[in-house]
């Protein structure tokens, strides 16, 4: 473990159909993108785990009771935590609060940017460990990454969440030292399924390649 004192905080909703990637959904079917969720999900936190840049708690909503949560903590051993607030802002906020009253740096990410390596995981704890705050951008104009030690409540207040212009209003909150590192893309569309389909250094397991072949993606 390399930075024993930080925490990863992974943000998961429940994989139900109708209440996860939506816009995937509207191309593939509800079930479809539920399954695609939950896929998504397990190779995020067997990544984290693969990793072990620090340690990894996982984030769950609406609350931790879904069965797929409980076979992350009962075969993965990651600890549980369930997300509290009224929108994104609010329960990001709550998240990196609590945590920081125990263990810094924070680093907070979702479970839809396959992208994201060793590197940029090392890359964050320690830009995090020496007060800054660091940001990998999302292509779409989000964020796939958020790390800090200490907390700054201006960033997740009145946020237009899901759009593109999260990353640049966040940009002209953030106060101190940042350090941005260079963009990732996430999964959201069809376009996106496509593109992980097609990138050959994306390490998914043998269940996840054989369900993408499933799918029309054309």
């Amino acid at each position: 473990m390399q930075y024993p004192q930080a925490q990863i905080l992974v943000f998961c909703k429940a994989p139900q159909a109708g209440k996860v990637k939506t816009r995937l959904a509207k191309n593939i079917g509800e079930t479809a993108a539920k399954i695609v969720h939950e896929h998504l999900a397990r190779h995020c936190l067997h990544q984290m785990l693969d990793f072990a840049v620090a340690p990894v708690e996982l984030w769950c909503a609406p609350d931790t009771d879904h069965e797929f949560f409980s076979y992350c903590h009962t075969e993965l051993g990651i600890p549980l935590k369930q997300q509290v607030g009224n929108d994104l802002g609010q329960r990001m906020q709550h998240a990196i609060n609590e945590t920081l009253r125990n263990h810094a740096p924070v680093v907070l990410i979702g479970t839809d940017c396959p992208a994201l390596t060793a590197d940029y995981l090392q890359s964050a704890c320690s830009a995090a460990s020496q007060n800054k705050t660091v940001i990998v951008p999302a292509e779409d104009g989000g964020y796939v990454l958020l790390g800090m030690n200490k907390l700054q409540p201006e960033l997740f207040v009145d946020m237009p969440w899901g759009t593109s212009q999260v990353y640049a209003k966040t940009m002209a909150r953030v106060t101190g030292e940042v350090e941005t590192l260079m963009p990732l893309w996430d999964i959201d569309y069809i376009t996106d399924l496509r593109r992980l389909h097609a990138t050959a250094d994306i390490p998914l397991d043998e269940q996840f390649q054989t369900y993408l072949k499933t799918l029309t993606l054309s």
